[in-house]
């Protein structure tokens, strides 16, 4: 693969007009980001969807979550998921920035979700923190969506400040987007090269491909992984590799 194989979008996070967007179409099979922008009073609906999960992650500002019962207000990163048959009112109390992640479900699976334990709603700071071996001891990472609360599906992020180095690691079994936050700058590696990762960009870690990140003396790390996990396999790896702390 080549540096310029790489897909990426950097998106523009400081506000402005309501609007949507898709993010990367087409990169991962069944998956879909998208970005919202809301101004301050909006109400966006997201409709009903029986066969497709949806994960809505607040990046910024502040913003109530809603199926109709509890309203769920937060003001600091967070993510609420709900069972795809029920829709989801999301109202900003602040202008706010949205990461929607669609990803098709089963049959099974979504039936499964129907009568499950949704909504399920984690803050970025209080999610459960994990180890693997591939990052040194000042790396904090944590699982926002553990790989096991939903089908196939885990989300996470990353943080740690130079000079530190996640070293590189492939996994077949699972296909992954990384979104990093404002202030991150680090070195994607990926196969034999560097690729610059800045803050506000999403991107596609090609299934398959040996990456990790490289971080300078005066860089940091801070960045989502979104997990799609086609091979149920993808789960055992993650119980051997994500070790909580």
């Amino acid at each position: 693969m080549k540096s310029n194989e790489i897909k990426e979008e950097i998106l523009d996070l400081r506000g402005g007009k309501r609007m949507s967007r898709d993010l990367l179409p087409n990169e991962i099979p069944g998956a879909v980001p998208l970005l919202h922008v809301l101004e301050k009073g909006d109400a966006f609906i997201f409709p009903a969807t029986p066969h497709v999960l949806r994960v809505l992650l607040l990046l910024n500002g502040k913003a109530s979550f809603s199926d109709g019962g509890e309203v769920i207000i937060y003001d600091e990163k967070a993510v609420y998921i709900d069972a795809p048959q029920r829709a989801v009112t999301v109202s900003a109390l602040e202008n706010a920035s949205v990461l929607e992640i669609q990803w098709d479900l089963t049959d099974a699976e979504a039936a499964a979700l129907a009568n499950g334990d949704l909504p399920f709603t984690q803050t970025f700071e209080a999610s459960l923190k994990y180890r693997d071996p591939f990052k040194s001891e000042k790396t904090v990472s944590r699982a926002i969506v553990p790989h096991r609360i939903l089908p196939r599906f885990a989300m996470g992020s990353v943080e740690t400040h130079g000079t530190d180095l996640i070293g590189q690691h492939a996994h077949p079994l699972l296909d992954q987007f990384f979104f990093s936050f404002p202030e991150n700058d680090c070195i994607l590696l990926i196969d034999s090269f560097q690729h610059p990762m800045k803050g506000n960009t999403i991107l596609h870690i090609p299934l398959g491909s040996n990456h990790g990140v490289f971080v300078g003396e005066k860089q940091c790390a801070s960045y989502l992984w979104i997990d799609f996990i086609p091979d149920e396999r993808g789960l055992a790896y993650l119980d051997e590799v994500h070790k909580p702390v």
